[in-house]
């Protein structure tokens, strides 16, 4: 490591926010790079600008850490790359209870009380899969995302995902018919 950047990672462990704003003006083009392309594209501007945000607060959180001899290049791709991570496994669609999802008018009274019924059901039976099983189905199913999409998402293969699909509905499946429900 360079003398310059030895001397900002001393003041930067005693606290001096002077050496993080002097990291920041340095790092921050590299640290937005780090994350575009490790997100494949798939952020807005807003979001690379977020993250970037985060990666610099983590590293003042962790600045105790910062040995004289490590590279802050290194150790802010390893910052920006984890963020990335986490924002992607944060983005799992909202957990909503399907049992409430709006019905479409038209549909007689009846109908309607066995569709509620059927999906309070189901929503049971979905929590009572791995959570990778019943978000890659809620993605599917209730948010229209196709499956290469749900793979890139969630970087899993496409294959497995298929799968977790297949699986799934069966399971579903075994889990209404126990229950009562004859045409699932």
């Amino acid at each position: 490591m360079q003398t310059n950047e030895k001397r900002l990672a001393a003041k930067l462990r005693n606290g001096d926010t002077e050496a993080l704003k002097e990291i920041i003006d340095r790092y921050t083009g590299y640290v937005r790079t780090v994350i575009r392309n490790f997100s494949r594209g798939s952020l807005s501007e807003q979001d690379i600008d977020e993250l970037c945000s985060d990666v610099f607060f983590s590293l003042w959180q962790h600045r105790e850490g910062i040995k004289a001899d490590d590279g802050f290049r290194s150790y802010l791709s390893a910052i920006a790359r984890n963020a990335v991570k986490d924002r992607f496994k944060s983005a799992n669609p909202p957990s909503e209870d399907i049992s409430e999802l709006e019905i479409p008018s038209g549909i007689e009274v009846e109908d309607m009380a066995q569709l509620r019924e059927t999906l309070r059901c189901m929503d049971k039976g979905l929590s009572t899969l791995p959570e990778r099983d019943s978000e890659i189905f809620a993605r599917f199913y209730f948010y229209g995302e196709t499956a290469p999409e749900i793979a890139r998402r969630m970087d899993i293969p496409e294959g497995t995902v298929r799968s977790s699909l297949s699986r799934t509905r069966n399971k579903l499946k075994e889990y209404l018919t126990k229950r009562g429900f004859e045409y699932a």
